[in-house]
């Protein structure tokens, strides 16, 4: 708890996303990773393989843009260093763990940046009023890249602001679920948009599983969103039994795309048909 609040408290981070709480969320995240790092050791190689396949295929290596580099645990920063001639780190927090490590390298461009463009208005937010509406962008620096990642963050973009907007608002739950639905429609047309290659990686849905395994409940995390046929798919034990209660374990399945595009223009709306499921 000391280490979450020095962090807190220490972490460059503007005031508009400490109060939507990003910058608690991603302390969390640190915190929870260093209590169950080899629960999640698969998952995080399994994203940094599918990563490296990506950029062992491109033809062009001036630019890679990664979305979501959160900790960078999930990221193979290093060989993309290596790879290529600038490496543009995208999130809205970076953690002073994260900025020393960058300050190694000397093609790291480091951006804290609201991906959804949201922000601002949810804060703005009144009761009464429609919600915002996402206009995810790039900054300039990120466009025309080689190879841009959306790296576990997909089905991540509408949770801290819905989080805040029903802490102060009772929303209806039908307009907060076709708000989610175009928060993440929105993402996909900025990758879509992309003229590089597109990787993404992002878990599908979460299922909770009793101490036996067996399941108990399963959350789809996109929103009726197809993504088309994943090229990997594979289970994250977010937190094992005793993490978040000693009845139930979080197992999330994961799409991965090494080269993703849409499977049809039409799909970026609202309820777009089922989502496959990993069993």
């Amino acid at each position: 708890m000391l280490n979450e609040l020095f962090h807190y408290y220490t972490s460059p981070c503007p005031k508009i996303y400490r109060r939507l709480g990003y910058l608690s969320g991603l302390i969390a995240i640190q915190a929870r990773y260093k209590r169950v790092a080899e629960q999640w050791r698969p998952h995080l190689e399994n994203s940094r393989k599918l990563i490296l396949q990506a950029a062992s295929e491109v033809s062009q290596r001036n630019k890679v843009v990664v979305l979501g580099s959160g900790l960078l645990i999930d990221v193979p920063l290093q060989e993309l260093a290596k790879q290529f001639d600038s490496v543009i780190l995208i999130d809205i927090v970076h953690l002073i763990r994260v900025r020393s490590f960058c300050r190694k390298l000397d093609n790291i461009v480091m951006l804290e940046h609201d991906i959804t463009g949201l922000a601002e208005a949810v804060l703005s937010y009144r009761l009464g009023m429609a919600l915002p509406c996402p206009s995810a962008k790039l900054p300039d620096i990120a466009q025309d890249a080689d190879l841009i990642i959306s790296c576990n963050l997909l089905s991540q973009l509408a949770i801290t602001p819905s989080q805040y907007l029903q802490k102060h608002f009772i929303i209806d739950a039908e307009q907060l679920a076709n708000w989610q639905q175009e928060i993440i429609a929105s993402h996909l047309s900025l990758l879509a948009d992309q003229s590089g290659r597109r990787v993404l990686l992002c878990d599908a849905c979460h299922n909770y599983l009793d101490k036996e395994g067996r399941l108990l409940r399963r959350e789809e995390m996109l929103h009726g969103i197809n993504l088309g046929e994943a090229e990997q798919q594979w289970s994250w034990l977010i937190a094992p039994l005793g993490e978040l209660d000693g009845q139930y374990q979080l197992q999330s399945a994961v799409f991965g795309f090494s080269d993703w595009f849409l499977p049809n223009k039409n799909v970026i709306g609202r309820r777009f048909g089922s989502l496959p499921i990993v069993p």
